[in-house]
């Protein structure tokens, strides 16, 4: 990895260490569990800690940004609420391959927050 032309000193520093062994870790995880017979997949992260895993829009976070309250009122650890978005991601990105490309539009049509929650994978 090669750092952008101005990066010098503590901020050099901090750049290689936000990305240090990102892949490498990623990897490590893909090989132990096509060796453990499990399914991987990678899934788009954005939004997961902002939207309640309940479908009931936007989250307010608390000051240490650990918990989350949903608009009903009900507090959540924030982390374990992304954590359901990004396993609900997964399963509705495997509906979605298995249907046609009319039902998903017809779905869509009548819930139009199917589309914002099925991003496609990130890939880095």
């Amino acid at each position: 990895m090669k750092t952008p032309k101005g990066f010098w000193g503590a901020r050099k520093l901090r750049f290689k260490l936000r990305y240090w062994r990102k892949k490498g870790i990623q990897n490590k995880v893909t090989e132990m569990a096509y060796y453990l017979g499990m399914r991987m997949s990678r899934v788009n992260a954005r939004n997961t800690s902002k939207l309640a895993f309940n479908g009931s829009g936007e989250v307010e976070r608390n000051w240490k940004k650990d918990l989350a309250t949903f608009t009903t009122g009900k507090v959540y650890h924030a982390d374990l609420s992304a954590s359901y978005n990004i396993g609900a991601r997964y399963f509705v990105r495997g509906i979605q391959k298995s249907i046609s490309e009319t039902k998903w539009l017809s779905l869509q049509a009548k819930v139009p927050d199917v589309a914002k929650r099925t991003t496609r994978p990130c890939l880095h």
